[in-house]
């Protein structure tokens, strides 16, 4: 499907000499069964850097109002009169474009109203009947966003966002996992043990886009961390693991650019071990074997010396 766009921002109506203005009943009514930016949703910042690592906001999505019933804003769907987020974002003279997509076992739609004023809509873009909004060389200013559901009924989604190069591939299209957009950074000596909180999954299918990477399921296109690993003059064993409320699968990009695979190593979560493992960059994706997202934790642990709280050196990809 397409998405829609149209530039209008309802007027915003001021007290004027003490005396108040007042619409027409009519006006009213046409009023409250629209979306209103000017009721404000859950405040939060952003911006293109922090975004670089995709940031999930959790929600209970749906609402009263039905979009097809009103002609000031585009789409369909059910949403709430008031935004789920409005969100200040700085685009720090990146030029990056900035994406918001939702992950829902429910049929999802997103409305947004951009920091320019216009209206953009999605229904189906995303995975499965999930919506998803990419905006090109997006600006600095304040984006109020409604999640809303197509059948009416309310669910829980997760609204993500995330800033890419401009022009990169969308991750609700045909991609396939790219170690050089890197992901959240992690450092690790010989001998340290550290977890790390993430939502696995993505919307990059392994198996239909014929990515070369051995493995199965759905991730994101950028990787989820990038582990900087010192073997401090050593030949450790690296493990990495993800235990969460879902079935994992665990891809990792090493540090000679080598792609490892495994899915259930135990009771359906995935870990592997990397014997012998040298210094440098090792990208992370934590995926799930189904499209739905879940909490996971990442856990990453070596064999060798004890910390000794130097930086590992500069990657060798």
């Amino acid at each position: 499907m397409t998405i829609l766009k149209m530039n209008f921002r309802a007027a915003v109506f001021v007290a004027l000499g003490g005396t108040a203005l007042t619409l027409g009943s009519a006006n009213e009514a046409v009023a409250q069964s629209c979306p209103q930016w000017q009721l404000n949703g859950v405040p939060t910042a952003m911006d293109a850097e922090t975004a670089w690592s995709p940031q999930s906001y959790h929600m209970h999505v749906g609402g009263m109002l039905n979009l097809s019933q009103c002609g000031e804003v585009p789409g369909r769907g059910h949403v709430t009169a008031a935004p789920n987020m409005s969100i200040n974002y700085d685009a720090r003279s990146m030029g990056r474009d900035l994406e918001f997509r939702v992950e829902s076992q429910c049929d999802t739609t997103l409305l947004i109203n951009t920091a320019s004023a216009g209206w953009e809509f999605s229904d189906d873009e995303g995975s499965g009947l999930n919506a998803l909004v990419r905006l090109s060389d997006a600006p600095s200013g304040r984006y109020d966003l409604w999640v809303g559901t197509y059948s009416g009924e309310a669910c829980q989604a997760t609204l993500i966002a995330e800033t890419f190069p401009s022009g990169a591939v969308s991750s609700g299209s045909a991609a396939c996992p790219d170690w050089s957009l890197g992901g959240t950074q992690i450092n690790s000596n010989a001998g340290q043990t550290s977890s790390h909180q993430m939502i696995a999954g993505g919307q990059v299918n392994l198996h239909e886009n014929s990515c070369d990477t051995n493995g199965y399921g759905f991730v994101a296109q950028a990787p989820d961390f990038s582990l900087y690993f010192d073997a401090m003059g050593q030949s450790p064993n690296l493990t990495l693991s993800a235990n969460g409320d879902c079935d994992e699968v665990l891809l990792i990009n090493d540090y000679s650019a080598n792609w490892l695979f495994n899915d259930d190593a135990g009771s359906l979560h995935p870990s592997l071990t990397i014997a012998n493992a040298s210094s440098g960059r090792y990208d992370v994706w934590v995926g799930t074997y189904g499209s739905s997202t879940c909490a996971s934790t990442l856990t990453v642990s070596s064999s060798g010396a004890a910390a000794s709280g130097q930086v590992p050196a500069a990657p060798g990809k």
